[in-house]
């Protein structure tokens, strides 16, 4: 999430872009699509598609541009590739989308906690980001995590270790587990809540889970920004409490000597932290159940595909990053290669 200091993360411009370009692909940065539209007629885009793009980083020369192409690949991530495949149902473009479109989002059910060691001997944001990483039950998976140096802010999102069930019960809890450690120990209280060195002292619990849970999503107008569409969620949320990680962290914090951490924004919103939010174009047997099948192919469409988590259709219970790629080359594999030029 924050880079490598040494160049050595995964990420798609030291990896797949680079050696996409090194096959001859072109790369076209700050670049937006804004509609996709198949060519000549051809409702289900068997005769290729036009790909319009605007430039991203502009307010006013967007430079639009138009491509045409026999084949569309969607790789935005499932909030972006969400998102545009909505914009193009809408304005119809791609009218013939599955209305799964939006189902099944999930956030692999994951509960951020952590616990922070004031004034701790042992710098905990040198090292890798995720060092370790074990099952504490059949369905719970949870990695130590660390952020480096000058991730401080993060800190801001982190408060007292707080239990119970999601809503005005909990936060009373929050209020009387703060009031009680301030009234305490009132210097360590603080020095656990404020954001300063909290990136050196803290360790990061990230617990995953393969449970059944998820969200849909649909283009919408939040009350707090009712002047364009975002995507906004629908149907009852995922827990953001889980009783055994919290156990778990309480008992970490004892053993090391830190304070057990939660997140305020699930406390006082009942809104989950997530690093994977995946769902919403989930892979099935028809577009009745999905918007892709086995090969990441779009119901309806010649010649269009989608390759991110947006079409995994459960929780995984673990990082996602491996079962993603392989989704992706495993639909790749199945494309015949472009016969040589002369």
């Amino acid at each position: 999430m924050m880079g490598c200091r040494y160049n050595a993360k995964n990420t798609l411009d030291k990896n797949y872009l680079y050696l996409a370009e090194k096959h001859g692909a072109r790369v076209f940065a700050e670049t937006q699509v804004v509609d996709v539209l198949p060519l000549n007629n051809a409702a289900d885009g068997s005769a290729g598609y036009e790909v319009h793009t605007v430039k991203s980083t502009a307010w006013l020369r967007r430079e639009p541009r138009r491509f045409t192409c026999r084949s569309v690949v969607f790789a935005g991530s499932a909030l972006g590739t969400m998102d545009l495949l909505f914009r193009l149902k809408r304005k119809g473009s791609l009218p013939s989308l599955s209305s799964q479109l939006g189902n099944r989002v999930r956030t692999n059910a994951e509960s951020l906690i952590g616990i922070r060691v004031p004034h701790s001997a042992q710098d905990l944001s040198h090292g890798i980001a995720i060092g370790s990483g074990f099952y504490l039950d059949d369905h719970t998976h949870i990695e130590a995590t660390r952020y480096p140096a000058g991730s401080d802010s993060m800190g801001l999102l982190a408060t007292l270790l707080t239990g119970g069930r999601p809503g005005w019960s909990r936060i009373l809890s929050w209020i009387a587990t703060l009031s009680g450690s301030l009234l305490r120990h009132p210097f360590r209280t603080v020095r656990c809540l404020h954001p300063f060195g909290w990136a050196r002292e803290s360790l990061i619990l990230l617990c995953m889970q393969s449970l059944e849970g998820s969200i849909d999503m649909r283009l919408g107008r939040p009350w707090f920004w009712p002047f364009r569409r975002v995507l906004v969620s629908r149907g009852e949320g995922i827990p953001t409490f889980i009783p055994q990680a919290n156990e778990f962290a309480r008992k970490t914090g004892k053993m090391i000597g830190g304070m057990p951490m939660s997140m305020l924004t699930e406390i006082l919103f009942n809104i989950p932290g997530t690093a994977h939010v995946l769902g919403g174009c989930a892979m099935a047997a028809s577009s009745t159940e999905g918007v892709v099948d086995a090969r990441n192919r779009v119901f309806g469409y010649k010649n269009m595909y989608i390759c991110d988590g947006s079409v995994i259709a459960a929780n995984l219970g673990v990082n996602p990053s491996l079962t993603i790629c392989a989704l992706s080359e495993r639909a790749m594999s199945h494309i015949s290669p472009a016969p040589e030029r002369p």
